[in-house]
């Protein structure tokens, strides 16, 4: 069986290696001391199960490793060293939906553990895309996500043809992990899935992921559809950011379709209420089905949203939305 231990305490990781390896086991343990190393570990060698420190999984770039983990059926488990509040931790794996334990705990869960085992039952959809055949107008897709963001994601671009609009979407995550995220999305939907790159020209059946760093994505106004990406101003909470995507598009007005997902905060409220008086057509995910009921609300209370729709509702919808119907 193959072990990963992800733990940003040299010490800490050690003490678990060394009660795994006393076990009496036949294991090969490795040792990673940040999601970065976790992430390319778990592509390449897809280990059977990782044990991450609970200060790991309250990153955000976390959420894009344990989607990682639920394609590869590999299981995780979190564990907590001293000093970590038993209060903190439990909010931590509740919204993880993963178990916890004790260092004194890594050997049972060993024991427990069985080859191939995942994490979780839920998978991406499988489903073909309802609008294959179809045929769109002129206008381009905007996404926004943070917090649960990454299933959301999945769940909408599932019902996306090979020749869907040109979508653009902000997932709030790390510089690092921007790649990663656009290499699970590609491997998961029909379309192309990319890191947006200003130097492309966006055309249909391509979705282009904002990267993460220091810079926000825009469109870029006029004829060809061009992209930027633009330099973040000091005090912004997020960056990239929903609404910053979101307010470049408004001079394209009518010919905007833009949704907000699931995610904690206020980002791409306002931008999406700008879309809309500039008569784009716009949709939020619903209370039931956001894993943080946040943007959206934010959204919603501003009276930005013509709809207001289950995750699994809103990739036929907005796709409807620029449909040619002929």
């Amino acid at each position: 069986m193959h072990v990963v231990v992800a733990d940003p305490q040299r010490s800490c990781a050690h003490d678990i290696r060394d009660r795994l390896l006393e076990s009496g086991r036949s294991l090969r343990v490795d040792i990673v001391a940040d999601l970065v190393a976790a992430y390319d570990i778990a592509e390449h060698r897809v280990p059977d199960l990782f044990f991450v420190n609970t200060a790991l999984a309250r990153l955000a770039e976390f959420e894009v490793l344990q989607f990682l983990f639920r394609a590869l059926a590999i299981r995780c488990v979190l564990h907590q060293s001293g000093g970590q509040s038993d209060a903190s931790i439990g909010h931590v794996g509740k919204r993880a939906g993963l178990r916890v334990v004790h260092t004194d705990q890594v050997c049972a869960v060993l024991r427990e553990a069985s080859v191939g085992s995942s994490t979780c039952d839920r998978r991406p959809s499988s489903a073909q895309p309802d609008a294959r055949g179809a045929e769109f107008d002129d206008g381009v897709i905007l996404l926004g996500a943070s917090t649960g963001g990454v299933e959301a994601l999945i769940e909408v671009l599932a019902s996306f043809p090979k020749n869907c609009p040109p979508t653009f979407l902000v997932q709030h995550t790390s510089a690092r992990f921007t790649a990663g995220l656009a290499q699970l999305l590609d491997s998961h939907v029909t379309p192309k899935v990319v890191e947006a790159d200003p130097i492309g020209r966006p055309a249909p059946g391509q979705i282009h992921v904002a990267p993460g760093g220091d810079r926000h994505l825009h469109l870029r106004p006029g004829t060809p559809l061009r992209m930027r990406l633009a330099a973040s101003h000091t005090g912004q909470a997020y960056c990239p950011s929903v609404d910053e995507l979101f307010h470049s598009a408004v001079p394209y007005g009518q010919n905007v379709s833009a949704a907000l997902l699931t995610g904690m905060g206020r980002d791409g409220a306002q931008g999406l209420l700008a879309l809309r008086r500039a008569w784009a057509r716009t949709f939020i995910q619903d209370e039931q089905t956001s894993v943080v009921y946040g943007m959206p609300r934010a959204a919603f209370e501003l009276g930005a949203a013509d709809r207001t729709l289950p995750v699994g509702d809103i990739g036929p919808a907005i796709l409807a939305s620029r449909r040619r119907w002929t």
